[in-house]
């Protein structure tokens, strides 16, 4: 309808023996290296955080970088290599600010020459070369006796490895072009980031009456169900999935949907981690959560059960909670001077702070925009969560129904006030599903979400298109039970065995009082 957003997730992984972090010191040399530069990307960085209108399908088209996949690829391969990583003192790829931001940062002293900057094509000026965001290159600080190294390191790999920067002792940052200083800026006066800026936040309270949390009478639970699961959120999205490969590399331990018939979706994604060496069980977590409709309504719970969805995925799964990282992705309205607008993004990282707080949970990163307006449509107050951690993929559980006849477990989350959970309960049910998949006694977990019990239940019977009975019929189908579990039993493990591990944690909780 309006301004679009996508949201892609990458894992990356490396010995840590191969990261070297040095300051750099005068004499040392930056390297470009990897794909040429071009006029695409110019102002990418202030084109994705400006709103939109109908005029700028027309005018913004030079804002899109172009993707070069193949020299990407030669890119990593080159950073694979030790020899390679150990040479490098501090290096930044090439993203919002091109040249003048990749570069810029690496040390407090700079004299750039964009003349030496490899082009795609004659007839770029000064301006252009600094602030292209072209993809596919890197800047690396290395000490000047290593620049011949360096360069011949890449030339294996096919990659152009150009000299463009040097670090030197007065700490301000130059750049040259046609033999002409155009910047010259003193690096006392970047690091203040410019001018103390200040803005009204006006925070409104969430009305009662439209609290998402409450319970309904389902008179006909046939036409609700199918109504759930036809949700655009609910429904399966198997096309869209498919037109991506995720079986490039052999790493992937869940498929993106499981199941012999392949039609459960899965709640997150894992992968071993890819060594040169070979074969590994050791491999990453990586789930997420958000929901519109939640964030719409108040952005503070919006934020809270964004980050308790994408943990809860993660220890449905395997994870431990106490060893993930979160990365938070915002995006919200252009917030002009209104101060209502400015108390969405402040009461939803309010929220995730809470939780963050409670979970004793450190967010890692993340990315903001408030841009998201087009014309008179603005986008719903957006704070996404990533979970992610590493795990051992001998111990990943997925979520579809693996036989006939199993004990199928609900382990509900008790609701606080005001909306929010009980984080102590929350926390005891975490350790209650990490140690059942630790000592190999479930078949199958999912975490509930916006769909309730109704919306997990279909999912977990089509990938082996197993039936299902529900025994208990007090239990409220639809409603969104987050933080709380499905749990498929194996044969010989008694319901019971969870009021023990419940009473193992309160008297381990005693203990260490």
């Amino acid at each position: 309808m309006a301004k679009r957003l996508e949201i892609g997730a990458l894992v990356g992984a490396a010995p840590s023996k191969n990261v070297v972090r040095k300051t750099p010191i005068p004499g040392d040399k930056v390297i470009l290296l990897g794909g040429r530069t071009g006029r695409d990307g110019l102002g990418g960085a202030t084109g994705s955080s400006k709103a939109h209108n109908s005029q700028s399908l027309t005018t913004c088209g030079a804002e899109v970088q172009k993707g070069n996949a193949p020299e990407e690829r030669k890119v990593q391969r080159l950073f694979r290599n030790e020899e390679v990583t150990k040479l490098i003192k501090r290096c930044n790829d090439f993203g919002a600010g091109g040249v003048s931001v990749a570069i810029g940062e690496l040390a407090d002293g700079l004299v750039i020459n964009l003349d030496k900057v490899p082009k795609k094509y004659e007839g770029l000026d000064g301006t252009e070369l600094a602030i292209s965001e072209s993809q596919e290159r890197m800047a690396v600080v290395v000490a000047k006796e290593d620049v011949d190294k360096m360069i011949a390191y890449a030339e294996k790999e096919n990659l152009e490895a150009t000299v463009v920067a040097d670090v030197v002792e007065e700490e301000r940052v130059k750049m040259y072009w046609r033999g002409k200083l155009i910047v010259d800026l003193s690096r006392e006066f970047l690091n203040t980031n410019g001018d103390v800026k200040n803005a009204k936040v006006e925070v409104t309270k969430p009305e009662e009456e439209k609290s998402y949390f409450k319970k309904e009478k389902v008179e006909d639970i046939k036409t609700k169900w199918e109504e759930t699961i036809s949700s655009l959120n609910c429904c399966s999205q198997k096309g869209l999935v498919e037109r991506f490969d995720s079986s490039i590399g052999a790493g992937s331990v869940l498929m993106p949907f499981g199941g012999k018939y392949q039609l459960t979706p899965s709640q997150g994604m894992v992968a071993r981690i890819p060594t040169l060496k070979g074969y590994t069980n050791s491999g990453t977590i990586m789930t997420y959560g958000y929901n519109p409709y939640l964030a719409s309504l108040s952005p503070f719970h919006g934020a809270v059960y964004a980050i308790i969805e994408s943990v809860s995925k993660y220890v449905a799964i395997g994870g431990d909670y106490k060893k993930a990282y979160l990365t938070l992705q915002e995006y919200f309205e252009k917030l002009r001077e209104e101060p209502t607008r400015w108390g969405k993004p402040f009461v939803a990282l309010l929220g995730a702070y809470y939780v963050q707080k409670q979970l004793k949970i450190a967010a890692i990163g993340g990315k903001d925009s408030m841009s998201g307006s087009y014309n008179e449509l603005d986008v719903p107050p957006t704070l996404v969560s990533f979970c992610i951690g590493e795990t051992d993929t001998t111990k990943v559980v997925s979520n579809e129904f693996k036989k006939q006849n199993s004990k199928v477990m609900f382990l509900e989350t008790k609701m606080g006030q005001d909306d929010i959970l009980d984080f102590d309960n929350l926390k005891e049910n975490y350790e209650i599903i990490h140690k059942l998949i630790k000592d190999e006694k479930v078949l199958s977990v999912s975490t509930i979400t916006h769909g309730g019990i109704a919306d997990v239940i279909t999912k977990s019977c089509i990938g082996n298109k197993i039936g299902f009975e529900i025994k208990n019929s007090d239990i409220d189908l639809f409603y969104p039970y987050y933080g709380s579990f499905i749990i498929e039993l194996k044969d010989n493990v008694e319901v019971k065995e969870l009021k023990h591990i419940r009473k193992y944690n309160k008297r381990r909780k005693n203990y260490s009082k």
